[in-house]
């Protein structure tokens, strides 16, 4: 999970905006959900927007663990891009499973 928001956190210094694609996982556990914690304190501490892509699994964990809705999540990564004023969409980077 460490190394998941680590990852992340070397791209939020050279990105405007993160997207985490979980749409492909089956299984998502609370390592994960850490993790994305974890990256959402980051990405707040750079003013960097941010999102998750949920598969099901995700979603499941998450009406679990974040039932205030803390973090952002998108539909797909084009329905965070689309609601970015980003002038520049090369700037995003996105992590695919």
């Amino acid at each position: 999970a460490s190394q998941l928001a680590d990852y992340v956190e070397r791209w939020i210094a050279q990105s405007t905006a993160v997207v985490v694609d979980l749409s492909g996982l089956e299984f998502f556990g609370t390592a994960g959900f850490s993790a994305l914690h974890l990256i959402n304190v980051r990405c707040a501490g750079a003013s960097r927007r941010w999102a998750v892509v949920p598969s099901k699994a995700v979603s499941r964990l998450l009406r679990i663990c974040d039932p205030d809705n803390t973090l952002p999540l998108v539909k797909s990564v084009a329905a965070f891009q689309d609601a970015d004023d980003d002038p520049d969409p090369n700037r995003l980077f996105q992590l695919v499973p």
